[in-house]
């Protein structure tokens, strides 16, 4: 059980739409009725937190917590890298999909509760060029979804926001010709997407790699192959479930080591964020990163 003797929480005040704003004066109670000692520190641009989980490491602190979405996961996770104190989340952002992978209480209040009552797991990255990950990378599909939905202004927030940005983003979606090699076997392919998932949840809810393990030393790649529009409409409400398993223009693969190249660049998403422009060089790094879970998932 999670015995922590000091916590530093790293917030994003905007993540969720100015969710965790709003929160902060309640999660501040809670943790005060917990007993749980902790500094809080507020992000003030993109990439701050990185900067401040590193600082973190040598700090003394038991554990960083992540307050936000998964942008500040990857943040937070990209400042610790494997090496640093015990990783939590209080999930208030748009997708969660890390927190929902691990069990983590998408109530910001319960999951506070898993600083007492959680356990550590050691679970696997993603690591690219640019970025450590421990959700996705993605080219097409899955970076033209999330570039709409952060720049999107509209009334809907959370997973909601996203469906709307994956309807949006498919009436003018392109395929995209490319080089693919998993673990030294190459592939040519013309896609609408293709996603490396190390959890089985990405965009919000959306499992789309059913049979990920975010623990089993591989990452899961999912190829969108040329499907047409009306045929990506139709297939979208399967996906919630997994039940685009079987569909013949869907290809499942696992590997340790994936490159993806394309004849002009692409923009890389990872974690729900845009950083760079394709070729991706993506490896994983297994089960050394440390995260705070329910005793039971």
């Amino acid at each position: 059980m999670a015995d922590f003797k000091s916590v530093l929480l790293i917030a994003n005040p905007t993540a969720g739409g100015g969710k965790v704003k709003r929160m902060l004066p309640a999660l501040n109670d809670h943790l005060k009725k917990k007993n749980i000692s902790y500094n809080l520190v507020e992000t003030r641009e993109p990439d701050h937190a990185t900067q401040l989980a590193g600082e973190a490491k040598t700090k003394g602190f038991d554990a960083v917590i992540a307050v936000g979405g998964d942008g500040t996961v990857n943040e937070v996770i990209n400042g610790l890298g494997t090496e640093g104190p015990a990783f939590g989340i209080i999930p208030l952002g748009t997708g969660n999909d890390l927190a929902r992978t691990m069990g983590i209480p998408l109530s910001s209040l319960a999951s506070v509760d898993l600083l007492t009552s959680g356990k550590i797991r050691k679970i696997d990255l993603g690591k690219e060029t640019d970025r450590i990950f421990s959700i996705i990378a993605g080219i097409g599909f899955p970076a033209e979804v999330m570039k709409n939905t952060n720049n999107y202004k509209g009334m809907l927030r959370g997973s909601m926001a996203i469906a709307y940005n994956v309807v949006k983003t498919i009436s003018f979606l392109q395929p995209i010709p490319l080089e693919l090699e998993l673990d030294g076997e190459k592939f040519y392919r013309k896609a609408s997407g293709v996603f490396i998932l190390n959890t089985r949840f990405t965009g919000g809810g959306l499992m789309v790699a059913p049979d990920a393990d975010p623990e089993d030393g591989f990452l899961d790649i999912v190829i969108m192959n040329n499907l047409s529009r009306g045929g990506l409409l139709g297939i979208l409400p399967r996906v919630y479930s997994g039940g685009h398993r079987n569909h013949p223009q869907i290809e499942f693969h696992r590997a340790k080591q994936i490159t993806l190249n394309t004849a002009i660049p692409y923009l890389k998403m990872f974690d729900g964020s845009i950083y760079g422009t394709s070729p991706l060089r993506v490896e994983v790094i297994p089960q050394k990163f440390k995260i705070i879970c329910p005793e039971e998932v």
